[in-house]
Formats: C-alpha cells, sequence, structure tokens
C-alpha cells in the first residue's frame, strides 16, 4: 500500500507540474520548449492523470518485502527532475553556455534553411526592416551587407576581440532548450557604451562583413545600441 501511495502522489505531481506550466507557468515554458510542441505536455498531463486515476482505483498487488524495497528509489529518482522546477525562475543561457555551444560560425546548412523558408514565403528581396532575426542576417549576409538592420540579442564582451566589438547572440532551437545553437553577429560601437555580459539588446545600424582568421562574420555597425527587457520568446526558431 505504501508504495501504491507514493506511485499515485508522483503522477500527481507530474501531471500537476505540466498543467502548471501550461497554465501559468508560460513565461518559464517558452525557455524550455518550442511553442508549436506545447500541445505535448496537455497531452502528456491527461496520459499522467489517466495513469493516475488507473492507479488509485485498482487492487493492491502484493509485491513482496523484495519489490518494495526496489521499488521506492525508483520513484525517489523519478521525483529528482521536479526538483529542477524551482530553478526555472532563475535558469538562462547566457555567456558560459554560448562558450560550450559555439565552437564556430553556425553551420551553414542549417542556417539556409532560414534563407530557403523565407524565399518561399515570398520574401525574393531583402529590403530594410524593423526587426530581422539573426538567423536572417547570417544566412542572407551578403545581400544584407549595406542594409540598414534593427536586432534584439543578447551581448557578450569577448577579451579576443578589439574592445569596440561585442558578440550579439541568440539561440536557434529546432525542439527545446536541450538542441539549442548559438547564432551570433558582431556588433561595433560607435560612441555608446556596452551594456553588461548577457544583457538583452536592441542594435539598430548597418550591415557589413567582418573578416578574420578565415571566417566572414556580420557586423552591425550601432547607430543605436539600449538594454531592452528579455523577450517572450527568447529562442529563435
Amino acid at each position: 500500500m505504501p508504495t501504491k501511495i507514493g506511485q499515485c502522489v508522483l503522477l500527481a505531481l507530474w501531471a500537476g507540474f505540466f498543467l502548471w506550466l501550461i497554465g501559468f507557468g508560460q513565461p518559464y515554458l517558452a525557455r524550455l520548449l518550442h511553442p508549436k510542441l506545447w500541445w505535448l505536455l496537455g497531452c502528456g498531463a491527461v496520459v499522467l492523470v489517466l495513469f493516475f486515476a488507473v492507479g488509485c482505483t485498482r487492487s493492491t498487488v502484493s509485491g513482496g518485502a523484495a519489490s518494495l524495497k526496489w521499488r521506492w528509489p525508483s520513484l525517489l529518482i523519478l521525483a529528482v527532475p521536479l526538483l529542477y522546477g524551482s530553478l526555472l525562475p532563475t535558469a538562462r543561457f547566457d555567456a558560459r553556455t554560448f562558450a560550450q555551444r559555439a565552437v564556430q560560425v553556425p553551420e551553414e546548412t542549417a542556417l539556409q534553411e532560414v534563407g530557403d523558408q523565407a524565399a518561399a514565403a515570398g520574401e525574393d528581396e531583402v529590403a530594410d526592416a524593423a526587426e530581422v532575426p539573426l538567423t536572417r542576417i547570417n544566412a542572407e549576409a551578403e545581400q544584407y551587407a549595406g542594409k540598414e538592420v534593427e536586432a534584439v540579442c543578447q551581448g557578450m564582451r569577448d577579451p579576443q576581440l578589439p574592445d569596440d566589438l561585442m558578440i550579439c547572440y541568440r539561440f536557434l532551437i529546432s525542439c527545446c532548450a536541450a538542441d539549442a545553437r548559438p547564432v551570433f553577429v558582431l556588433v561595433k560601437r560607435t560612441e555608446q557604451t556596452f551594456p553588461a555580459n548577457d544583457a538583452w539588446v536592441r542594435v539598430k545600424g548597418r550591415v557589413s562583413l567582418y573578416e578574420s582568421r578565415g571566417f566572414r562574420i556580420p557586423m552591425i555597425t550601432a547607430d543605436t545600441l539600449a538594454t531592452v527587457k528579455e523577450p517572450a520568446f527568447p529562442f529563435l526558431f
């Protein structure tokens, strides 16, 4: 009986956590999962509620002392991920994550898909835009050269760069935070002061190509550079 109660409590906790994320924790969910996949949490919550109902109504089958001994550790292990929910309010991708996942300029094939999708949508001509995602600037860097753009991203100073340059980055996801890959451009200041590392910024200026060590990286020469609030969806899709 104690094991059965533990199983029911665990299922209820997981179902409650999923429902809370969908109903009240969407700002946190936006940092975990692609919006198009949020429905999976709803399905998972329904399945867990059904298992909870079945588990609480079925007759207890005695498994003996040995079975009880091994079931409790497994239940506790399944409960451990729920403890990470307390970290959601402060969990962020930052410069350390960027350093761990950015080993080179983002893969050309992945970024080319963004350009292909834009062309399929009828956006064949590159024009000045109020805000342009970093994926688009990377995928169509040569077409954007000389164009004025506006982008929102996180800023990061790198000691290997000149004093007037910083990295402006966001993370691209296909599914969830686990597959997030950094996409970045360089930002060259004129008279502005760079914000603190990992602060969200809105930069507006003209695009050029910065060449170094065999890489060609898009660079925005900032006309304006201001800190902003973290977007509701910090990832690029």
